[in-house]
């Protein structure tokens, strides 16, 4: 046996004592680790667009583990505008903040390819259903998992509109927010009912992260008013500082 040879063996065998081969016993110690990560918490599910929709669950206010569904789009016709029931499925991905997964592997020291197929097997068997029965189809699936992001998040609870808030008023802040021009959302909102307020929803939500990650500085959310318009300095709007643009006089 040469030497290269021989480095493999070696390296073969510290790999194989670093890791406890797959059995019932690992199994269990796998399963009750998921079983307790998950105890107490709650889904969300947010709906981007027709051709995708969100879940996330959360515990101890912090976001634990997401699903994405993504379903067909008939590039034929535009716009598309069957609902998702009238969709194929077409891909599910779950993630999981690497942190967690890490933990998981110092807690049962097993190959990480396995832990992540024995991940989607539980999660699939447990957690799952209540997707697939909110979604109202059995035809979906997790295809894959990724570690991402590296740690969780903090969890933020789908915003609702606010009540009295009106389409003019959903795109006044868009507008003031954005580099999105009024003719563009319109002409979104008309291919896509609902976009205007998703977009709306969306910036509300993305204020409350930040509100509790700790806020964000207020040049960081200086944009430029859109022409005709001035800033006239700043105003708070649902926790966040914006630039208070108004419309220019004629002198």
């Amino acid at each position: 046996m040469n030497l290269q040879e021989t480095i493999r063996r070696i390296l073969r065998q510290e790999v194989n004592e670093a890791y406890v081969k797959p059995n019932e016993s690992t199994n269990r110690l796998i399963n009750n680790w998921l079983t307790k990560l998950f105890s107490g918490s709650k889904m969300y599910h947010q709906k981007s667009y027709e051709t995708r929709h969100d879940f996330y669950w959360c515990n101890k206010g912090k976001q634990i583990a997401n699903v994405i569904l993504f379903f067909s789009e008939d590039d034929s016709v535009y716009p598309d505008k069957r609902p998702t029931s009238e969709r194929d499925f077409y891909e599910g991905n779950l993630s999981i903040p690497k942190s967690i997964i890490d933990d998981l592997i110092t807690y049962v020291p097993i190959r990480k390819h396995y832990l992540k197929h024995r991940i989607i097997e539980w999660f699939e068997e447990n957690i799952f259903p209540e997707v697939i029965e909110k979604m109202g189809r059995d035809d979906i699936e997790i295809d894959g998992i990724s570690e991402y992001p590296s740690e969780p998040e903090v969890c933020v609870p789908p915003v609702e509109k606010p009540e009295g808030v009106t389409q003019e008023d959903m795109i006044d802040l868009i507008l003031k927010t954005t580099l999105f021009k009024r003719n563009e959302l319109l002409k979104y909102e008309e291919d896509s009912p609902g976009y205007i307020e998703r977009v709306y929803l969306g910036k509300l939500q993305n204020a409350e992260i930040e509100r509790l990650r700790g806020g964000v500085n207020e040049s960081e959310l200086t944009e430029k008013c859109w022409p005709g318009y001035t800033q006239k300095g700043m105003k708070t709007m649902f926790g966040k500082r914006y630039p208070n643009c108004v419309k220019k006089t004629k002198k």
